[in-house]
């Protein structure tokens, strides 16, 4: 069995919404359903906030990316 384990370090947006939605068409639509997740989840996005983090950014750091972990589980 050849599993792959989830590593907490910095994702650009487009990763980490691919990791999360595998089976999208394009990269485009896996980051605007990663974005309906975090947008239907306030608390996720007031801790982001708290991490420093701006919609207008491309990459999630490593704390961010654990936040996202937390509320939304490994993809």
């Amino acid at each position: 069995m050849n599993e792959t384990t989830f590593r907490i370090r910095p994702y650009s947006k487009r990763e980490l919404a691919r990791l999360y939605f595998p089976d999208t068409v394009n990269e485009e639509s896996a980051i605007a359903n990663l974005r309906n997740l975090m947008k239907h989840n306030p608390d996720l996005i007031a801790e982001l906030k708290k991490a420093y983090y701006k919609p207008h950014n491309k990459t999630f750091t490593p704390k961010q990316t654990g936040i996202i972990v937390q509320y939304l589980g490994e993809p």
